[in-house]
């Protein structure tokens, strides 16, 4: 039974295999490429064959550029052409912090393995390609793996003499304005998620994050999914328990089918290993979201409403950023206020984020997706308490508790002293019975946040509410009052975000003004 849970929320492995094809016509005919962007500057797609042409000459000048870059030719961005060696400009349309852009790759030489049912990408100008912006001192919200996100290359005659190769963000300007028309702009979403999520995939390994809470302690927090984009709204998406961020690969795949979607957001996941108790993780959430925000406001960003789409023990995290807590949390626990605790302060400041905190106000909208609001029947199974019993503890919040026990053990109620005693895990807390459940996640929904809620059903038909599960959570307990609409999604397991019913739905709501 315990390998049965912890493939829990599993999500499926991506690979992806890089073909880089040199092997292309080495004398890029730059007359039918000039010609063809003639026609383009009218406003109007070329004949089939004129545009396949252009586009294989932007892909060959990006392949000739890229084998210069290898053997070191100090002529980096000289090709051959069918008017001799010529020179080309390369040059970017609008995308940001491109000194931190490292790789580029054309998304034609990408092969996606496993882990995408359907391929998302747009035919048009162009060849689509791939750039890895990495890690940087100034921009540290991206993992350590580096960025992955889709460009369009063109090559622009406007001065035949001196073509230009640019790079263009297809979510920012997805088309070319030429007279009056607008003409797509060549890109492929698929290739791009599918290689950025293979390099991701190793940084919230699902069991030995839900187990081995410091070893993946540092990693924790917010990573950009898209390009930054300062004028674009915030969509922060939350994986359960015993998962990761790489569980709403096919979301985004289908995400960025949606033209309106692509334009309109930033996607970030919040990534953190699972196991610890849930008020310590949402303290943490909030943490996150605060160096989001500040990172977003040292670049200008506009201060754009935050959506938040939470998937299982996620929805709980999001749910508890637009709450409070204060003296009737702490009361339930400790029997003298929060100032006179016998604590270092280091150990009270910690208390103080879990249970005093206030709403993100700029937290407009939450999407629930299965989530366990009064618990979920898996985690009071006999398995997930062995597995409990192997999750390790914050370091942080262990020796909190155990001064606390030590040292204040007068101060505390006996709740407060039963929870110190059991160190409790997040599988402990999402049991039905647990009072933590009952006494911080159970809570009403904040009426000045915009609530829905996406449920499974396991069974193909629609079952009385008392039978219906997703078989992790049941119905009574993913059901909540105050949301603004509440979908169940027949045929579907507890990973409704990931079944077409779910994704859909989480679309549908992700486009409401």
């Amino acid at each position: 039974m315990i390998p049965m849970l912890l493939v829990l929320s599993s999500c499926s492995l991506i690979k992806v295999r890089e073909d880089w094809d040199p092997v292309r016509n080495p004398v890029i005919p730059f007359e039918d490429a000039s010609a063809a962007w003639n026609q383009i500057r009218e406003g109007q797609l070329p004949p089939e064959p004129l545009l396949e042409d252009y586009n294989e000459a932007v892909l060959n000048s990006v392949v000739q550029i890229a084998e210069n870059w290898e053997s070191g030719d100090q002529a980096l961005s000289v090709i051959k052409t069918s008017q001799g060696p010529v020179r080309i400009g390369v040059e970017s349309v609008n995308l940001r912090n491109v000194e931190a852009i490292d790789q580029v790759l054309p998304a034609e030489f990408i092969r996606v393995k496993k882990g995408f049912d359907t391929e998302t990408k747009v035919e048009g100008v162009g060849t689509p390609l791939l750039v890895r912006q990495r890690q940087t001192a100034t921009d540290s919200m991206i993992p350590e793996t580096g960025l992955w996100y889709p460009v369009s290359g063109i090559l622009n005659f406007d001065e035949p003499q001196r073509p230009v190769l640019q790079l263009i963000d297809p979510t920012r300007e997805p088309t070319l304005p030429f007279q009056g028309s607008r003409v797509p702009l060549s890109v492929n979403y698929t290739a791009t998620l599918a290689r950025d999520f293979e390099d991701r995939q190793n940084l919230f390994p699902n069991a030995p994050a839900l187990l081995r809470f410091e070893k993946y302690a540092e990693r924790m927090g917010m990573y950009r999914i898209s390009a930054f984009d300062p004028e674009k709204q915030v969509c922060i998406l939350v994986h359960g328990i015993n998962s990761s961020p790489m569980t709403w690969h096919k979301f985004l795949n289908q995400a960025y089918a949606d033209p309106q979607l692509r334009a309109r957001y930033e996607f970030w996941t919040f990534g953190y290993p699972t196991g610890a108790a849930i008020p310590y993780l949402a303290s943490e959430f909030r943490e996150s979201i605060g160096r989001l925000q500040a990172f977003r406001n040292q670049y200008g960003a506009r201060e754009p409403d935050l959506v938040i789409v939470g998937h299982s023990m996620g929805g709980l995290l999001a749910k508890a950023v637009t709450q409070f807590g204060g003296d009737e949390e702490w009361n339930w626990l400790f029997k003298v206020p929060i100032e006179e605790l016998r604590v270092s302060e280091q150990e009270r400041e910690v208390l103080r984020r879990m249970i005093y905190y206030r709403p993100i106000p700029e937290v407009e909208r939450v999407v629930l997706c299965a989530v366990p609001h009064r618990g979920s029947r898996l985690a009071k199974k006999p398995a997930a308490r062995l597995v409990s019993n192997l999750v390790q503890v914050p370091e942080q919040l262990a020796e909190a508790t155990k001064n606390i026990l030590k040292q204040s053990a007068y101060a505390l109620t006996p709740e407060g002293i039963e929870m110190a005693k059991k160190n409790l895990s997040s599988l402990d807390q999402l049991r039905p019975t647990s009072q933590v459940t009952a006494e911080f996640l159970n809570k009403p929904l904040n009426p000045g946040v915009k609530f829905y809620s996406v449920i499974g059903n396991n069974e193909d038909k629609p079952l009385p509410p008392e039978e219906t599960t997703d078989g992790v959570v049941d119905y009574e307990s993913s059901h909540i009052d105050g949301v603004l609409s509440e979908k169940i999604i027949q045929d579907s397991p507890h990973g409704v975000h990931r079944t077409p019913g779910g994704i859909a739905e989480i679309i549908r709501i992700l486009r409401l003004p």
